[in-house]
Protein backbone atom coordinates (compact mmCIF):
# COMPACT_ATOMS: atom_id res chain seq x y z
CA UNK A 1 0.00 0.00 0.00
CA UNK A 2 1.26 3.47 -0.91
CA UNK A 3 1.12 6.45 1.41
CA UNK A 4 -0.09 10.01 0.72
CA UNK A 5 0.61 13.00 2.96
CA UNK A 6 -1.71 15.98 2.47
CA UNK A 7 -0.33 19.18 3.96
CA UNK A 8 -3.43 21.34 4.46
CA UNK A 9 -2.67 24.50 6.49
CA UNK A 10 -6.02 26.12 5.70
CA UNK A 11 -9.20 27.11 7.52
CA UNK A 12 -11.58 24.80 9.34
CA UNK A 13 -14.27 25.30 6.72
CA UNK A 14 -11.72 24.48 4.03
CA UNK A 15 -11.10 21.19 5.82
CA UNK A 16 -14.71 20.19 5.12
CA UNK A 17 -14.14 21.10 1.47
CA UNK A 18 -11.27 18.58 1.43
CA UNK A 19 -13.52 15.64 2.34
CA UNK A 20 -14.77 14.80 -1.20
CA UNK A 21 -11.21 14.52 -2.52
CA UNK A 22 -10.09 12.39 0.43
CA UNK A 23 -13.08 10.07 0.13
CA UNK A 24 -12.74 9.59 -3.61
CA UNK A 25 -8.94 9.19 -3.44
CA UNK A 26 -9.32 6.44 -0.85
CA UNK A 27 -12.08 4.78 -2.90
CA UNK A 28 -10.11 4.89 -6.15
CA UNK A 29 -6.63 3.99 -4.85
CA UNK A 30 -6.99 2.34 -1.44
CA UNK A 31 -3.82 4.17 -0.41
CA UNK A 32 -3.04 5.29 3.13
CA UNK A 33 -3.91 8.99 3.72
CA UNK A 34 -2.39 11.27 6.34
CA UNK A 35 -3.56 14.85 6.77
CA UNK A 36 -1.60 17.71 8.31
CA UNK A 37 -3.84 20.51 9.56
CA UNK A 38 -3.35 23.52 11.82
CA UNK A 39 -2.25 22.99 15.41
CA UNK A 40 -4.96 25.37 16.63
CA UNK A 41 -7.60 22.99 15.24
CA UNK A 42 -6.42 20.04 17.31
CA UNK A 43 -9.23 20.41 19.85
CA UNK A 44 -11.83 20.68 17.07
CA UNK A 45 -11.29 17.00 16.17
CA UNK A 46 -12.75 17.51 12.71
CA UNK A 47 -10.79 14.69 11.03
CA UNK A 48 -10.69 12.34 14.02
CA UNK A 49 -13.69 10.23 12.99
CA UNK A 50 -13.12 10.35 9.23
CA UNK A 51 -12.74 6.71 8.10
CA UNK A 52 -10.74 7.80 5.06
CA UNK A 53 -7.99 9.46 7.13
CA UNK A 54 -5.41 7.07 8.55
CA UNK A 55 -3.23 9.57 10.45
CA UNK A 56 -3.52 13.20 11.56
CA UNK A 57 -0.65 15.59 12.21
CA UNK A 58 -0.60 19.26 13.14
CA UNK A 59 1.42 22.21 11.87
CA UNK A 60 2.07 25.90 12.40
CA UNK A 61 -0.07 28.62 10.81
CA UNK A 62 1.50 30.08 7.66
CA UNK A 63 -0.42 33.33 8.11
CA UNK A 64 0.35 34.02 11.77
CA UNK A 65 3.44 32.09 12.86
CA UNK A 66 5.89 33.43 10.26
CA UNK A 67 7.20 36.77 9.02
CA UNK A 68 4.70 36.62 6.15
CA UNK A 69 2.48 34.02 4.53
CA UNK A 70 4.80 33.42 1.57
CA UNK A 71 7.62 32.48 3.92
CA UNK A 72 5.14 30.53 6.02
CA UNK A 73 3.81 28.30 3.27
CA UNK A 74 7.28 27.65 1.85
CA UNK A 75 8.66 26.82 5.29
CA UNK A 76 5.80 24.44 6.01
CA UNK A 77 6.24 22.74 2.64
CA UNK A 78 9.96 22.23 3.21
CA UNK A 79 9.45 20.93 6.76
CA UNK A 80 6.75 18.42 5.84
CA UNK A 81 8.40 17.35 2.60
CA UNK A 82 11.36 16.26 4.72
CA UNK A 83 8.99 14.52 7.14
CA UNK A 84 7.33 12.69 4.24
CA UNK A 85 10.68 11.53 2.88
CA UNK A 86 11.89 10.35 6.28
CA UNK A 87 8.66 8.50 7.05
CA UNK A 88 8.17 6.51 3.88
CA UNK A 89 5.48 8.54 2.13
CA UNK A 90 5.26 7.96 -1.61
CA UNK A 91 3.51 11.25 -2.33
CA UNK A 92 2.99 14.63 -0.69
CA UNK A 93 0.84 17.54 -1.81
CA UNK A 94 -0.09 20.92 -0.38
CA UNK A 95 -3.28 22.17 -2.08
CA UNK A 96 -3.21 25.94 -2.54
CA UNK A 97 -6.36 27.91 -3.22
CA UNK A 98 -5.06 30.85 -5.23
CA UNK A 99 -6.92 29.74 -8.37
CA UNK A 100 -10.28 31.39 -9.01
CA UNK A 101 -12.48 28.31 -9.03
CA UNK A 102 -14.00 25.84 -6.59
CA UNK A 103 -11.74 24.75 -3.74
CA UNK A 104 -13.40 21.33 -3.90
CA UNK A 105 -12.14 20.90 -7.45
CA UNK A 106 -8.75 22.41 -6.65
CA UNK A 107 -8.26 19.81 -3.93
CA UNK A 108 -9.14 16.97 -6.29
CA UNK A 109 -6.69 18.31 -8.85
CA UNK A 110 -3.84 18.23 -6.32
CA UNK A 111 -4.75 14.65 -5.46
CA UNK A 112 -4.84 13.86 -9.19
CA UNK A 113 -8.33 12.33 -9.18
CA UNK A 114 -11.67 12.96 -10.86
CA UNK A 115 -14.52 13.36 -8.40
CA UNK A 116 -17.34 10.89 -8.93
CA UNK A 117 -19.10 12.39 -5.91
CA UNK A 118 -18.69 16.06 -4.92
CA UNK A 119 -20.68 15.84 -1.67
CA UNK A 120 -18.91 17.16 1.41
CA UNK A 121 -19.14 15.27 4.69
CA UNK A 122 -18.64 15.61 8.42
CA UNK A 123 -18.07 12.66 10.71
CA UNK A 124 -19.66 12.94 14.13
CA UNK A 125 -20.23 10.19 16.67
CA UNK A 126 -23.18 8.98 18.71
CA UNK A 127 -21.45 10.49 21.73
CA UNK A 128 -21.37 13.87 19.96
CA UNK A 129 -25.11 13.60 19.26
CA UNK A 130 -25.94 12.64 22.84
CA UNK A 131 -23.84 15.51 24.18
CA UNK A 132 -25.50 17.98 21.80
CA UNK A 133 -28.99 16.92 22.92
CA UNK A 134 -27.94 17.29 26.54
CA UNK A 135 -26.58 20.79 25.96
CA UNK A 136 -29.68 21.91 24.07
CA UNK A 137 -31.94 20.49 26.79
CA UNK A 138 -30.04 22.37 29.48
CA UNK A 139 -30.11 25.68 27.62
CA UNK A 140 -33.41 25.62 25.71
CA UNK A 141 -35.47 22.83 27.23
CA UNK A 142 -37.92 21.46 24.67
CA UNK A 143 -38.33 24.77 22.85
CA UNK A 144 -37.47 25.39 19.23
CA UNK A 145 -34.33 27.43 18.78
CA UNK A 146 -32.20 29.20 16.21
CA UNK A 147 -28.48 28.55 15.77
CA UNK A 148 -26.30 31.64 15.32
CA UNK A 149 -22.69 32.49 14.69
CA UNK A 150 -21.72 36.18 14.71
CA UNK A 151 -17.93 36.33 15.07
CA UNK A 152 -15.54 34.29 12.92
CA UNK A 153 -12.23 35.85 13.94
CA UNK A 154 -12.08 37.68 10.60
CA UNK A 155 -13.84 41.09 10.84
CA UNK A 156 -14.78 41.23 7.15
CA UNK A 157 -16.70 37.95 7.53
CA UNK A 158 -18.55 38.74 10.75
CA UNK A 159 -22.25 39.47 11.17
CA UNK A 160 -23.18 42.58 13.16
CA UNK A 161 -23.76 42.01 16.86
CA UNK A 162 -27.34 40.96 17.51
CA UNK A 163 -28.21 40.56 13.83
CA UNK A 164 -28.80 36.79 13.97
CA UNK A 165 -31.30 36.97 16.81
CA UNK A 166 -33.21 39.79 15.18
CA UNK A 167 -33.29 38.12 11.75
CA UNK A 168 -34.40 34.73 13.05
CA UNK A 169 -37.07 36.31 15.21
CA UNK A 170 -38.47 38.50 12.43
CA UNK A 171 -38.22 35.96 9.61
CA UNK A 172 -38.68 32.62 11.39
CA UNK A 173 -40.61 33.59 14.50
CA UNK A 174 -37.93 32.09 16.74
CA UNK A 175 -37.53 33.34 20.30
CA UNK A 176 -34.85 31.02 21.68
CA UNK A 177 -31.27 30.93 20.49
CA UNK A 178 -27.96 29.16 20.85
CA UNK A 179 -25.22 31.46 19.66
CA UNK A 180 -21.56 30.50 19.44
CA UNK A 181 -19.68 32.72 21.86
CA UNK A 182 -22.73 33.42 24.01
CA UNK A 183 -24.84 30.42 25.07
CA UNK A 184 -21.84 28.18 24.35
CA UNK A 185 -18.20 29.24 24.05
CA UNK A 186 -16.20 28.60 20.88
CA UNK A 187 -13.82 26.12 22.53
CA UNK A 188 -16.21 24.71 25.12
CA UNK A 189 -17.04 21.67 22.97
CA UNK A 190 -15.32 20.11 19.97
CA UNK A 191 -16.63 21.21 16.59
CA UNK A 192 -18.48 17.92 16.00
CA UNK A 193 -20.66 18.53 19.08
CA UNK A 194 -21.33 22.05 17.81
CA UNK A 195 -22.35 20.64 14.43
CA UNK A 196 -24.83 18.35 16.17
CA UNK A 197 -26.25 21.28 18.14
CA UNK A 198 -26.74 23.09 14.84
CA UNK A 199 -28.43 20.03 13.35
CA UNK A 200 -31.07 20.25 16.09
CA UNK A 201 -31.84 23.91 15.37
CA UNK A 202 -35.06 25.04 13.72
CA UNK A 203 -33.11 27.53 11.59
CA UNK A 204 -29.60 28.95 11.24
CA UNK A 205 -28.14 32.41 10.68
CA UNK A 206 -24.41 32.29 10.03
CA UNK A 207 -21.55 34.07 8.25
CA UNK A 208 -19.10 32.54 5.80
CA UNK A 209 -17.70 29.96 8.21
CA UNK A 210 -17.19 26.30 9.02
CA UNK A 211 -20.86 26.07 10.03
CA UNK A 212 -21.92 27.14 6.54
CA UNK A 213 -20.02 24.18 5.09
CA UNK A 214 -21.26 21.83 7.81
CA UNK A 215 -24.87 22.68 6.86
CA UNK A 216 -24.22 21.41 3.34
CA UNK A 217 -22.54 18.28 4.67
CA UNK A 218 -25.60 17.36 6.76
CA UNK A 219 -28.16 18.53 4.17
CA UNK A 220 -29.47 21.27 6.45
CA UNK A 221 -31.12 24.35 4.96
CA UNK A 222 -29.04 27.52 5.23
CA UNK A 223 -31.68 30.06 6.22
CA UNK A 224 -29.28 33.01 6.16
CA UNK A 225 -25.59 33.08 5.25
CA UNK A 226 -23.61 36.31 5.00
CA UNK A 227 -20.71 36.52 2.56
CA UNK A 228 -19.41 40.00 3.29
CA UNK A 229 -16.41 39.50 1.03
CA UNK A 230 -18.63 39.15 -2.02
CA UNK A 231 -20.00 36.68 -4.53
CA UNK A 232 -16.58 35.77 -5.89
CA UNK A 233 -15.70 34.22 -2.53
CA UNK A 234 -18.96 32.26 -2.48
CA UNK A 235 -18.23 30.98 -6.01
CA UNK A 236 -15.03 29.37 -4.71
CA UNK A 237 -16.58 27.63 -1.70
CA UNK A 238 -20.20 27.03 -2.71
CA UNK A 239 -21.56 23.48 -2.61
CA UNK A 240 -21.34 21.51 -5.85
CA UNK A 241 -24.39 19.43 -4.94
CA UNK A 242 -27.94 20.75 -4.66
CA UNK A 243 -28.75 22.61 -1.44
CA UNK A 244 -31.39 25.02 -0.14
CA UNK A 245 -29.67 28.19 0.95
CA UNK A 246 -30.12 31.94 1.27
CA UNK A 247 -26.80 33.69 0.65
CA UNK A 248 -26.54 37.46 1.15
CA UNK A 249 -23.60 39.68 0.20
CA UNK A 250 -24.82 43.04 1.49
CA UNK A 251 -26.71 43.70 4.73
CA UNK A 252 -28.09 47.08 3.69
CA UNK A 253 -31.89 47.20 3.46
CA UNK A 254 -32.22 43.94 5.44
Amino acid sequence: MKKLLILYPHGLGDCILLTPAIREYKKQTGNDISVVTLERFKSAKLFNNNPNVDSIYYCKDAWHDFQNSQIGFQSLYNEWKLFATQNGYNFMCMPMHSQEYSKILINSKYLNINLDNVKTQIYTTEEDKIKAKEIVKNIIGNNKFGFIQTNTGVPSKNLPEGFGRKWLNENKGIENFIEIGKEIKELEYNINVQFEIMRLAEAVCIPDSVFYHACHAINKNVDFAYFGRGKSIWERVKPLHYVNENVVYNLENI
